[in-house]
Parts: structure tokens; sequence; C-alpha cells
């Protein structure tokens, strides 16, 4: 009997060492999460993360902690790429996920096991002017002028800063033809006064240190900053637009090792909850609940012809024309250089 007692309590050793980690994550009674975000996402997350943590330790009684990490988009793939280990990716390109897909760290139905395309919310791409707005800034078109001096993000390393070259050059592109978009685009890089590399720091250099006549951001962003900072800036978010979106996944690569799924899961699907969609709002963003964007209408400017990404053609052969190595972006910078 005792032979078999101390049999058994060391076969039960050996499986607490053998078993699947998620196995035991489950067990515990905390469990971590580390989530990687887009460099403005910061101030949105300090309010849903502790509307899940509350949820979910009412629902489990386990309490869910969380380690955050918030940088350039582009930045951020290419640190989970090079091995940091988060298990929730919030971004703001699709793309950005798409290398994630091709080294196998993220399931190629990650935008299907979400509502809406794994899309909890949306903002728009806006100039914001100085008080007053002295400079008259009403259309993309202002941005070419020669008097105006804009604040822009490196599309290099910042999803903001993709959606902000798009905004304008793609609806002069539809309109008036590829020709008149690169004159555009030629004309705005030529007239960036300072490229920084994240939304966070193209808000700091127009804010708080005064730089420029214009800064290029996400509606949300400005909507954000005008309810920390004393004084309001206004913005102009010009029609046509584009709907900027931000897709959330797991990693499934981490949370299968890490035995996270199960929260990690039930906390991307918190952010599309009635109470998540109020916390988005709140911070600026559209949400994608009708109920919640008709109570919140009224804080966002009126955008009469909204496009999407796929009426470019989608990221990828948007990337390739703009964004690409030697491709118009490139190009718009050295003919401002004059290399």
């Amino acid at each position: 009997m005792v032979k078999r007692r101390y049999f058994l309590l060391g076969l039960t050793s050996l499986l607490a060492m053998t078993l699947p980690s998620v196995a035991i994550a489950q067990n515990q009674n905390s469990v971590e999460l580390t989530l990687a975000g887009y460099a403005v996402a910061k101030p949105v997350f300090a309010r849903l993360i502790p509307e899940f943590q509350k949820e979910w330790k009412a629902k489990t009684g386990q309490t869910v902690t969380f380690k955050e990490s918030y940088g350039a988009s582009n930045a951020q793939t290419r640190a989970i790429l090079a091995g940091l280990e988060a298990d929730v990716l919030a971004q703001n390109l699709q793309t950005n996920i798409t290398p994630l897909v091709e080294k196998g760290l993220v399931k190629p139905d990650w935008d299907k096991r979400l509502p809406n395309k794994a899309i909890p919310a949306y903002t728009v791409m806006v100039q914001v002017v100085r008080p007053g707005n002295p400079k008259k800034i009403s259309s993309w078109q202002d941005l070419t002028r020669d008097d105006v001096s804009i604040i822009a993000i490196n599309p290099k390393t910042s999803g903001n800063a993709r959606w902000g070259v798009l905004a304008g050059y793609g609806p002069i592109w539809k309109s008036d033809g590829e020709q008149k978009a690169k004159e555009y685009l030629n004309q705005f890089v030529k007239n960036t006064r300072t490229l920084v590399n994240s939304g966070r720091e193209a808000t700091d250099a127009f804010i708080k240190n005064r730089i420029g006549d214009v800064l290029i951001t996400f509606e949300s962003e400005i909507i954000f900053t005008n309810e920390v900072f004393p004084r309001d800036f206004p913005y102009i978010a010009s029609s046509p637009n584009i709907q900027v979106d931000f897709p959330v996944t797991v990693i499934d690569s981490v949370v299968d090792k890490r035995g996270t799924r199960k929260v990690a899961e039930a906390f991307t699907q918190f952010l599309f909850a009635p109470k998540a969609q109020e916390i988005y709002a709140q911070l600026g963003y559209r949400p994608v609940n009708k109920d919640v964007a008709k109570k919140y209408a009224k804080q966002y400017q009126q955008v009469n012809k909204l496009y999407t990404i796929a009426d470019f053609g989608g990221w990828s052969q948007v990337n390739q024309k703009l964004f690409a190595d030697g491709a118009l972006f490139d190009v718009a910078q050295q003919l401002a250089t004059g290399r």
C-alpha cells in the first residue's frame, strides 16, 4: 500500500513536469499576458485592461496581469519575429500581421476568429492645426502649399504614417489620376519638416515642442490629446478620407507555448463587447458596435466619402506602389533632398 502511494505520488510529479503548459496555466490562480501595441494605443488599453481583469476575475476567479509594450507598429512586428513573446498584438495595419503568419507564429485564419475581420474599432486621418487655424488649412490639397510645414511620421516604421500618406494620395489618385497623385505626394514630402518614427513622437513634436503648422495623425489620437491638454487643437477630417482599421490577434505560437490561449482569446473577444466598445468611443475611436457608435456620433467630424484599403487594391498593392524600397515615397524623398 505504501509502495503504491509513493508510486502514485511519483507519477503525479512526473505528469506535472510533462503535461502541456496549458493544463498547468489553467489551474493557476493567476496568469500573465504580454500585450504589444502600436505607439498611441496605450491610453485606450489603460482603460480596457482593468475592465477585462475585473470581468475575468468575477467569471473564473483567476487574476490576470499584463505586461505592455508600445511602439512604432512595424517595430512591434519585428520584435515578435525576433523573439518577443507577446500573447496579444494590437496593430494599425493588417499587413503587419502578415509576416507573423508567414513565419507560422499566427494562424492564417486570424481575421476570421473574431467579429468584423478582427477589427474592434477604426478611425480616420486628420490634419491637426494650430489654434485659430492660421494657415486656413481645409483639405489634403492645402498640404502642398509652399507656406505649409508638416509634421509627419515615417512610413518605414509606422502604420499611422502609411494611412496618413494614403489618405491624401488615394482620393487624388481616384479622382484626378496617378500623375496628379504623384505631384501631391512629391509636394507633401517636400513640405514635411519633421519625419518621426511613431504617432506619439509626432504628437509631442507638434504640441509639446510646437514644431510645424499641421500634424497628420489619427482622429482618435487628437480627440484623446484634446482631453488631456488644457488647450484644444482644432483638426480637419477632410473628405474624402480613409477608414483606418485596428486589427487584433493572439500570437498562436506564444499562447500555445505559455498555456495562455484561453485568457488571451477571451481578452480579444472582450474588445468587441459593449463595455469595451464604450471605452473605445470615450477615447476617440469609432466603435464597430452600431448602438455605441450612434451614442457618440456627435464627437466625430462627419466624413461624406470614406474609402477603405480595399478600394485601393489592398495593402499589398499599396505598399508595392508607395512604400517599398524605391517606390513612390522614396522617389519623393529623393526629389525633396535633391539626391
